[in-house]
């Protein structure tokens, strides 16, 4: 018979490597024990944790990093890594999974004329087809939403490295999408733990609330050297 629940040790520090956080919750599950219940002298706590990504930050940084843009394989090494480095600040428990989302815009498709009188169609581009196919991958991608806004064409800018014309676009919708989420996770005490990927200051209201709220926020800015301190000052952790 089980000991009386008081009896017992509030949490047991379990450490497994990385990519067997699952493996290991689901040998726990199967033995009976469920967040919170208890079996034999040992109370197995799990701390369910989002990973909330800017899209066009995660890109950006990861070409920077790899000199490449990223395909699906590298989402599911990223998380796994992140989720791991979340682990490392953890005294007690294990740090799961609950679900990633992914923060982006949907390629710009359309036809514009550039200022030399050439009609550019965007959806013949090589990055028009990169992204919809990373796109249509996450949207098959176990344990993520995927929120999409819009890009809006605001004209022709000239490229300061290049003196070159590029497209203005700008961005609709996302970081509206991403703070909705960050409140509706927070009060509806849907996780323990955000992780937040991104490095816009926009996201600093709905990092305050959530914390308010008792969740615990970790910044990942992909090590980007310039970081706002404003943005450093409302997480709990820097990964």
């Amino acid at each position: 018979m089980h000991q009386p629940l008081s009896k017992l040790p509030l949490y047991s520090t379990i450490e497994t490597p990385v990519r067997r956080y699952e493996s290991a919750a689901e040998d726990l599950i199967t033995k009976g024990v469920v967040s919170g219940i208890f079996l034999s002298n040992t109370i197995y706590m799990f701390h369910k944790t989002a990973i909330l990504i800017d899209g066009g930050f995660f890109v950006q940084r990861f070409k920077t990093l790899h000199d490449r843009s990223p395909v699906i394989k590298d989402m599911a090494s990223f998380i796994t890594n992140t989720l791991g480095k979340v682990q490392q600040t953890t005294d007690k428990g294990i740090d799961t999974l609950f679900r990633t989302f992914y923060y982006d815009c949907r390629p710009y498709s359309e036809v514009q004329k550039h200022p030399s009188g050439r009609l550019i169609d965007f959806s013949n581009s090589s990055q028009f087809h990169a992204i919809s196919s990373f796109q249509k991958d996450l949207k098959l991608f176990p344990q993520m939403a995927l929120r999409l806004g819009d890009l809006s064409f605001d004209g022709w800018k000239i490229n300061p490295g290049s003196n070159k014309y590029i497209p203005d676009f700008k961005q609709k919708s996302v970081d509206i999408k991403m703070g909705l989420d960050i409140a509706w996770l927070a009060t509806k005490k849907i996780v323990d733990k955000l992780v937040i990927v991104a490095g816009d200051s926009d996201f600093i209201t709905p990092m305050k609330f959530a914390r308010k709220e008792g969740l615990l926020i970790y910044l990942d800015c992909m090590k980007q050297s310039q970081i706002k301190l404003s943005l450093k000052e409302h997480a709990d952790f820097l990964l």
